[in-house]
């Protein structure tokens, strides 16, 4: 059982008594305020873990100090990629004994972005985590102060200094030779109208092509949430002459090219194969079962936080940072039965 002075739980002062240090050094150990000689360390720690003392957020957050959080800044906030990586943050948070903030960031509202930026801050989170799906991340990134321990999830390579990153362009480009593999000549891509960074599955299409020897067309794009619109691509696509093969960058996208396809009375896989991208719970149940790819988007969000809290241990121990890194999460495709040899 903990040992207490008397308290209903044990409180700085009796960590401070038990480690035979000062109150204000317990406080400081706690904070990562100042460097604090080892042999008090280790007894600090010790003390903690004997009487199982739980530092209190509330009380942090009232003398202004930073509290065992962080937030996530997150664009693209209604997406599956974003709340799986939430997920993933959140699960390895939780093991830490970190609160998680999420703040929706606007794709619609860019200007809105620095507002909400500085609001999330507000609450004094140890660290951030800036998800690069969209515009709104990349704008994000801009306005974090320097000195805050921060980790980029998605987006470019080199977009931060610490950044996790999955494997989006080798994606589509495996997915493009796919159906090449398959005998297709040409495969025609749709894809949404704000897709960033170099390291996108678009990108994989075109490098698929040309190392084929093939003329990159031009990708067919779709306003963001407009499925209307993607039914409509895939019925022209379905009306032209020559077409027998679509990479969708969603799965989203896939099925609504599918339904227009159907409705100019071409079939899949027997006229045109369509596969998709992200492997969405609902792919399998399609008819005809949609071949996509999946990210571990929920292995990424771990690895952000994980990389995350080793920035904020380094601050809290006055060391220095851990060295710049970028881990790269790699995806699988899934075959299912919507893609067929020409």
């Amino acid at each position: 059982m903990a040992r207490t002075t008397g308290h209903s739980r044990p409180v700085i002062k009796d960590v401070a008594k038990l480690a035979d240090v000062s109150a204000p050094t317990v406080s400081r150990y706690l904070n990562g305020t100042a460097k604090i000689a080892e042999d008090k360390r280790k007894r600090i720690a010790a003390a903690i873990k004997e009487l199982g003392y739980e530092p209190s957020m509330a009380a942090r957050a009232l003398s202004n100090q930073e509290m065992d959080s962080v937030v996530v800044f997150a664009s693209k906030p209604d997406e599956f990629s974003t709340s799986a990586t939430n997920h993933g943050v959140e699960a390895a948070a939780r093991k830490r004994g970190f609160l998680l903030n999420i703040v929706s960031l606007d794709e619609s509202d860019i200007a809105s972005v620095e507002a909400r930026v500085r609001m999330g801050l507000a609450v004094r989170p140890a660290g951030v985590l800036v998800y690069e799906y969209g515009w709104a991340g990349v704008e994000a990134l801009k306005v974090i102060p320097q000195g805050i321990p921060t980790v980029v999830v998605g987006g470019g390579f080199g977009d931060g200094d610490y950044q996790v990153i999955n494997a989006e362009r080798e994606g589509g480009r495996w997915m493009t030779m796919h159906l090449l593999d398959l005998g297709h000549k040409m495969v025609f891509h749709v894809q949404w109208d704000q897709e960033t960074g170099d390291n996108s599955r678009t990108n994989g299409w075109r490098d698929a092509l040309k190392e084929q020897g093939i003329d990159v067309p031009e990708s067919i794009t779709v306003p963001v949430g407009r499925l209307d619109k993607a039914v409509a691509a895939g019925k022209k696509l379905g009306r032209r002459k020559g077409v027998t093969a679509i990479f969708a960058a969603t799965d989203e996208l896939a099925i609504a090219v599918i339904k227009g396809l159907r409705e100019a009375g071409r079939k899949v896989p027997q006229d045109i194969s369509v596969i998709g991208f992200d492997d969405m719970a609902f792919d399998a149940l399609w008819e005809p079962p949609l071949t996509s790819y999946t990210q571990n988007f929920h292995e990424m969000g771990q690895r952000a936080f994980r990389m995350l809290f080793e920035q904020i241990q380094a601050k809290r121990k006055g060391v220095d940072m851990p060295p710049a890194q970028v881990e790269i999460v790699q995806g699988r495709p899934c075959l299912r039965a919507s893609e067929a040899a020409c």
